[in-house]
């Protein structure tokens, strides 16, 4: 249960995500195998060892299990490599009985930022899989702000009505430093999820890039 906020920007770039999660603890009582007790300190973004991108992370953890290595990843076409290898190697095709037996009746999902320095522009990349699919999509920043949402709050956000309010707020105002103005505005939005998704929290971790200072900052709302 997880809410992924992707703002891209031509002159910024926030990843955003709730902090809400489920840990299970062995019950020391033993009156149950384990014990689940709710947190507000789960990390659902990543960024690779240069800071140079971010990915925000949804979807069932032990399937993504290619966090490690993107935290290793020393750039971001190196990044971006290890996310769509393990999205490959994660169909079951040479083992069909089993796909049939043990899939997941749900889709991953993971949305990475950048800045690509070459050509002076942001990007967004789109990524879901699961055993039986995969995809990803590329997106360049332009004059108009763009949103992508991931996770099981996304049914409770409307991605086309708030992209353009977003736009609309930004024409509206004279700042040219945007990412406190993007943040407060998408922390109002996690407030308006979470209240409608009890799996969501309102709780979140942010990862702000800019023209000026593309290495990714992590910003705890609170």
């Amino acid at each position: 249960m997880t809410f992924i906020l992707n703002i891209l920007h031509k002159d910024h770039v926030i990843v955003a995500a709730d902090k809400k999660g489920v840990a299970e603890w062995p019950d020391i009582w033993g009156l149950k195998d384990t014990e689940r007790v709710e947190t507000n300190d789960v990390k659902k973004i990543v960024l690779n060892s240069t800071e140079e991108m971010a990915i925000g992370i949804s979807g069932y953890s032990p399937h993504n299990s290619f966090e490690n290595a993107f935290r290793g990843a020393k750039s971001s076409e190196e990044a971006l490599s290890i996310v769509r290898k393990h999205m490959e190697g994660f169909l079951q095709v040479d083992d069909l009985p089993a796909l049939i037996k043990n899939a997941s009746p749900f889709e991953n999902k993971s949305i990475a930022s950048f800045y690509d320095l070459g050509s002076q522009t942001f990007f967004s990349n789109e990524f879901y899989f699961n055993e039986y699919s995969n995809g990803t999509r590329l997106h360049r920043a332009s004059e108009q702000v763009k949103l992508f949402c991931a996770g099981s709050g996304k049914v409770y956000f409307d991605l086309d009505n708030e992209q353009k309010n977003l736009q609309s707020l930004i024409e509206s105002i004279a700042a040219t430093d945007l990412s406190e103005v993007f943040m407060q505005w998408v922390i109002a939005r996690f407030e308006t999820v979470s209240g409608k998704d009890n799996g969501c929290g309102s709780e979140v971790l942010f990862a702000v890039s800019s023209r000026k200072s593309p290495k990714f900052q992590l910003i705890d709302s609170c």
